[in-house]
């Protein structure tokens, strides 16, 4: 009996453990989505949303609705992030705004048959009153409101007059919409018919009627923006204003992408102006080769992509000789990605004449886009790809995708919306030479090259980058030092690592370290200094196989999976070893600046 009871006993302290663990892994995760981590955020609702959900259909007791209402949920969550005082109280908070947004879509008790007809994240204590004419929302909150309620209102000339203007402006916006959106969005904006209702008449399904409406809405909603700018209306077909364009990309390498989309979508380019670089002649004159940067959080991989993208993508080019043009910004209300590297981006609106023009211009000159997409095959998050094409009468982007080596296509909206802006295109040469004499300045100019990549490894390894974010709450541990974060994460008792970020964390730094000892191994340095970064490229490939073992432990997939306390100790005498290694080579490299010195 004593040794069931102390059975017992044990097991009730794992659960307690495991359950503590985890509760400091979600307040962790909260803190980090509160300054805009969308993958600490995806990860909080990726354990949460099915519970989420069956709360919405319980309240809406339908599913359709349900997945309405915690898409409403999940927006208004993260936007609202940083409301939250007590980061320990997510879960009650994020339910209490589930539990809202199926009440305001139940406001008089029936799934459809009682809805409001309009789905909005406007307060219900909006002033009826007033209307904010800068916010479609508020425009269509107005125009929606019940028959009934407009009837007794209309007794006043001024309600009168207000609701004639509301119906004026949604019409002059209806051109933007084809001729299905217009007929249900007037049938459920202007008749006031449920979403059930519309669904009959069109033979469709509710969830159907409820995209539809919410495709409008966006639509509508960009419209109105145009038209308060003064920007002409947007033709539709005719006239040969729809154009359409296609560049036929020419193979970069034979070998898979290269995993850093950054490097890998300037090699795009460039082989498309015909003038091809190896891949690891551009992993480190970019200095990518030679990168290493850890969140000081856990093992999310954002630290891959936290650096100054405009910096380096202009430092890069011209490096080899080109200009660049660059097109950034960020959506306003929108979750932003990667906030640490895209926070001094300026605010920029979700309208087509701020991004197709720059695609237009370059994809008509023959010169592909480069472009951060969001959207991009599962299990990456978010990377870099080539715009390589486009269609105006189907309103669609052709682009790279690392997953799927014939690319894909993405819709205009989706370049549009897309939170983060990115895009880049080559410009002219910097040195409008013959091919002849431009092989020659690359030999003149490769010695010089080769050491400046040098001097930034060391100076990386040993201080780290100088690329900051803004935001206080984001630090990252960059360099040698990055490994002992590395190690601390696993070490330390009070922290789950977070295992999806560590597989790609572990398969771009073995792929990078490969590319240092590839590039070293290049390099045009002769007598002692060759031998010296022949001798740092060993040490390179050294860490890469330590590198490598630990891309086998924890490959990069998508998974739930948790790293046990004997996988973490193997994985840390991995990073300990690559370490060692990569130590070696920053002084094989020390050596070769002195060499050159003297």
């Amino acid at each position: 009996m004593a040794f069931e009871a102390e059975d017992r006993a044990s097991t009730a302290n794992k659960v307690a453990s495991i359950g503590m663990a985890s509760f400091d892994r979600d307040q962790s995760l909260v803190e980090r989505a509160q300054q805009g981590d969308t993958e600490a955020f995806g990860e909080l609702i990726e354990q949460h949303r099915d519970k989420a959900r069956s709360l919405a259909e319980r309240l809406t007791g339908d599913p359709h609705m349900a997945d309405d209402v915690v898409q409403d949920a999940l927006i208004r969550a993260f936007m609202h992030m940083g409301t939250l005082v007590d980061t320990s109280r997510f879960l009650p908070w994020f339910y209490r705004i589930v539990r809202n947004q199926a009440n305001m879509r139940l406001r008089r008790g029936g799934p459809h048959r009682n809805e409001r007809p309009f789905v909005s994240i406007s307060s219900p204590e909006t002033n009826d009153s007033q209307v904010n004419w800068e916010d479609l929302d508020s425009i269509l909150y107005h125009l929606a409101r019940t028959a009934t309620d407009a009837a007794m209102r209309e007794q006043d000339p001024a309600e009168h007059l207000l609701r004639k203007e509301l119906y004026e402006t949604i019409h002059a916006l209806l051109h933007c919409l084809n001729r299905k959106e217009r007929d249900i969005f007037k049938a459920y904006f202007f008749r006031q018919l449920s979403p059930d209702e519309i669904a009959a008449m069109y033979r469709m399904t509710t969830g159907s009627i409820y995209t539809y409406i919410h495709r409008s809405r966006q639509k509508l909603r960009k419209e109105h923006i145009r038209v308060s700018l003064g920007l002409l209306p947007e033709k539709k077909g005719g006239g040969g204003l729809l154009k359409h364009k296609l560049i036929k990309m020419r193979p970069w390498q034979a070998e898979p992408p290269v995993m850093s989309t950054f490097v890998d979508s300037v090699g795009r380019m460039l082989t498309s102006e015909g003038d091809r670089w190896e891949a690891a002649e551009l992993m480190g004159l970019s200095t990518f080769a030679f990168r290493m940067k850890l969140s000081d959080k856990t093992t999310f991989a954002d630290g891959i992509y936290v650096f100054d993208w405009g910096a380096t993508l202009q430092e890069l080019m011209r490096e080899i000789g080109y200009e660049i043009s660059m097109l950034c910004g960020q959506l306003a209300d929108s979750p932003i990605p990667l906030l640490g590297a895209v926070e001094r981006f300026p605010i920029v609106l979700p309208i087509e004449e701020a991004v197709l023009p720059f695609i237009h211009r370059h994809i008509d000159a023959g010169k592909p886009v480069m472009y951060f997409d969001t959207l991009v095959t599962r299990p990456y998050v978010h990377e870099w790809s080539v715009i390589y094409g486009y269609d105006d009468r189907v309103r669609l982007v052709h682009l790279t995708d690392p997953i799927r080596p014939g690319g894909k296509t993405l819709s205009y909206d989706d370049v549009i919306n897309n939170p983060v802006r990115f895009l880049a295109g080559i410009g002219n040469k910097l040195e409008q030479t013959s091919g002849e004499t431009v092989r020659r300045l690359r030999e003149t100019a490769a010695r010089e090259q080769a050491l400046r990549t040098i001097h930034f490894a060391i100076t990386y390894a040993k201080h780290g980058c100088a690329y900051r974010p803004r935001t206080s709450y984001l630090n990252y541990t960059s360099g040698l030092a990055a490994y002992d974060r590395w190690i601390g994460h696993l070490r330390n008792p009070h922290i789950a690592p977070n295992r999806y970020g560590m597989g790609q964390l572990s398969a771009v730094y073995t792929e990078k370290k490969r590319y240092a000892a590839l590039y070293l191994r290049g390099v045009p340095l002769e007598e002692e200094a060759k031998r010296l970064a022949l001798l740092a490229s060993e040490a390179y490939e050294q860490a890469a196989g330590a590198m490598a073992e630990l891309c086998k432990l924890v490959p990069f997939i998508r998974t739930s999976e948790i790293l046990s306390p004997d996988m973490r100790e193997v994985s840390v005498e991995q990073l300990e070893k690559a370490k060692a290694f990569e130590s070696v080579a920053i002084g094989y490299m020390e050596n070769i600046i002195a060499v050159m010195a003297e």
